[in-house]
């Protein structure tokens, strides 16, 4: 079953990709990130995860859980500070967002909450980002809690 979700979810991003690489509301990166904590997974750990952005929003975060019985996440931020310049090839972003995760182990289980992502990114190429995030949260179902995370990943830009 878990094969069976990695692919689906690789196929979903790999349709959109095909909606537009180019133009107003098409897709403008797409990449892979890791983390670590809380980030998208509520109380878990880590997980491997695609990511792909519009603009400054959306950029959807999508996950799966590589310990314990399996997670799904989707995380969903809005940069309200996107490739702020801070020198040279380094800049910094700040976001706000949501996030919803499924466990599929015994019983299963449901996360929701608010996330605050804060990153840097390094542009060693034009077009070319590596980004580092902490990322603190509230989770709010199913009771709230506060964590932090962190993201590491590299997206492409069209």
């Amino acid at each position: 079953m878990r094969k069976s979700i990695v692919a689906l979810g690789f196929a979903l991003v790999l349709s959109l990709s095909s909606l537009s690489a180019s133009g107003p509301g098409g897709i403008t990166g797409i990449g892979v990130f890791g983390s670590l904590g809380n980030s998208t997974l509520g109380n878990t750990g880590g997980g491997l995860g695609l990511s792909l952005k519009f603009g400054s929003f959306p950029v959807l975060g999508l996950q799966y859980d590589l310990s314990g019985d399996g997670r799904l996440a989707l995380s969903c931020d809005y940069y309200v500070i996107d490739a702020q310049g801070l020198t040279g090839p380094l800049s910094f972003y700040l976001g706000a967002g949501i996030f919803g995760g499924l466990g599929f182990g015994a019983g299963g289980s449901f996360d929701l909450g608010l996330r605050v992502p804060l990153g840097l990114q390094l542009w060693p190429i034009k077009k070319f980002e590596i980004f580092l995030a902490a990322v603190p949260l509230i989770r709010v179902i199913p009771t709230t809690t506060l964590g932090i995370g962190g993201e590491i990943g590299a997206r492409i830009h069209f």
